[in-house]
């Protein structure tokens, strides 16, 4: 794997135009959300910020997810980027991004390269706009996760998301309303919502732009 190659061709990917909103909920969960729930952000909406870390592991291209512990809120126990809301403190949503990683698994002082952002994403169950930006390190990095806000670590690699069958549909119960969810099943790892949507918006530019194959 050619580190200069994939992180050249990916950057430029992402100067150009977006695959977007329309792509991105082709992964969402639930004939009514995909009908019924708004796509753009309201006046009262938060900004939030997660970082797609890519970095090679075993010479091929690997991304992290966290598993969220449980608590009462709407993103509870699920499997997602490091991110989290904007500070006052944040310059901008990709110091936001780069803030949370450090906080959240210890990714701090490394020799992070920023390669861009994807479109970012409205989550109307809370209100919020999340930017995806994304980031390559060199190395694997040391990864010291907070165990107040991190279950586990999930070290993927991209090229099983384009394995037949990694997408399913299935039953869940989402706030006490039971909902058929699109989710990438990553080793039993159940992988939907705004994680899934972002990650497909990805995995979409990855492919047209014919930047890593599996």
């Amino acid at each position: 794997m050619n580190q200069d190659h994939f992180t050249t061709k990916l950057r430029l990917a992402l100067r150009k135009t977006l695959p977007g909103t329309d792509v991105q909920w082709e992964m969402a969960s639930s004939d009514r959300m995909i009908n019924d729930f708004p796509r753009q952000k309201r006046h009262d909406s938060r900004l939030a910020a997660v970082l797609i870390l890519l970095y090679p592991l075993n010479d091929e291209i690997h991304t992290l997810f966290i598993q969220r512990p449980v608590y009462r809120g709407v993103h509870s126990g699920q499997i997602s980027f490091p991110g989290g809301r904007m500070e006052k403190e944040d310059p901008n949503l990709t110091d936001t991004a780069i803030r949370e990683a450090c906080e959240e698994v210890g990714l701090c002082n490394n020799d992070l390269d920023i390669l861009g952002t994807l479109t970012p994403l409205f989550i109307p169950v809370s209100n919020t706009e999340v930017s995806p930006v994304l980031a390559f390190c060199s190395t694997r990095p040391v990864f010291r996760p907070d165990k107040k806000e991190v279950v586990s670590l999930i070290e993927a690699r991209l090229t099983d998301f384009y394995k037949p069958g990694i997408v399913k549909q299935k039953p869940m119960v989402v706030r006490d309303e039971e909902l058929d969810i699109k989710y990438y099943d990553y080793k039993g790892s159940i992988i939907w919502g705004a994680t899934a949507m972002i990650l497909y918006e990805l995995l979409v530019i990855i492919e047209r732009e014919g930047i890593i194959t599996g």
